[in-house]
């Protein structure tokens, strides 16, 4: 139960408080995450998946202006259609 809390968002401190831990060691032996779900995560926020996602096999890699640049137009296009 501890480690589906988790996976689905809690924070480790409230499920230490709700199973009466006093060490937050032991809370985390009972939240081990699932490797499959790091690695989902990890896949889908590392920075260099933007890279690759954005790059054509021809082109160099982006620059840091490149992402930056990116970025602003990705918010500027979701403040659109939020409006």
């Amino acid at each position: 139960m501890a480690t589906q809390m988790l996976e689905n968002g809690a924070d480790v401190r409230f499920i230490q408080a709700m199973l009466g831990h006093a060490d937050i060691k032991t809370t985390q032996v009972c939240t081990r995450v699932r490797i499959r779900a790091l690695k989902d995560i990890h896949s889908a926020t590392h920075p260099a998946r933007l890279t690759r996602a954005t790059l054509k096999p021809d082109e160099a890699p982006a620059t840091v202006a490149d992402l930056l640049e990116a970025l602003d137009a990705e918010a500027q296009a979701e403040g659109e259609t939020e409006e």
